[in-house]
């Protein structure tokens, strides 16, 4: 087992340059880190939660769950880096090529918006599967992965602002929040 120790050193130059005034990490970066963390709590929770005595049926529900979550992960997982860097390029060039870059962190935070739409609905399923020694870690993962989604949508938002263009996709991903909100 890995001892918790020493982690705060890793992330604080991460935190440090967040809260730079300027162009780089924002809050894309930061919602995908939170749909990292609420992964990573919700795979803890599964893995937890999966025992030699668990039915044949209860096992593959929980190892497909587990599998697919991590796939959304790893996808995601460079946007904590590339948000920003897109970002940063798109607010420093002009014209046809400040189209490109907003396009690009639109793809990057609309897909944030439908993984973690995603994730949320698959690691709902095994809400009650979840042993309950674990189940605050696994509930704190959901709360992250709302998080995220909300991150997605305000920054969407932010680029309709940018663009001068309204996209309907941010009131499907709103709808999206307020049904997991419901759950």
């Amino acid at each position: 087992m890995i001892a918790a120790i020493g982690y705060r050193n890793k992330i604080k130059p991460y935190l440090d340059n967040l809260e730079k005034k300027g162009l780089g990490l924002g809050g894309g970066s930061a919602g995908a880190l939170a749909f990292c963390l609420g992964c990573s709590l919700i795979v803890k929770s599964i893995n937890h939660t999966k025992t030699k005595n668990n039915s044949k049926v209860k096992k593959n529900k929980l190892n497909n769950r587990l599998g697919k979550i991590i796939k959304f992960k790893k996808e995601i997982y460079p946007y904590i880096d590339k948000d920003g860097q897109l970002f940063s390029k798109m607010m420093k060039s002009k014209g046809q090529d400040r189209k490109k870059y907003l396009k690009e962190v639109t793809h990057l935070l609309k897909t944030l918006a439908r993984s973690s739409y995603k994730v949320f609905l698959l690691a709902k399923e095994l809400d009650f599967d979840i042993k309950k020694g674990i189940k605050s870690d696994f509930n704190l993962g959901l709360e992250f992965i709302k998080l995220s989604l909300l991150s997605a949508i305000l920054n969407l938002e932010d680029n309709n602002k940018i663009s001068g263009k309204k996209d309907d996709y941010i009131r499907i991903v709103k709808n999206n929040l307020k049904n997991i909100k419901d759950k």
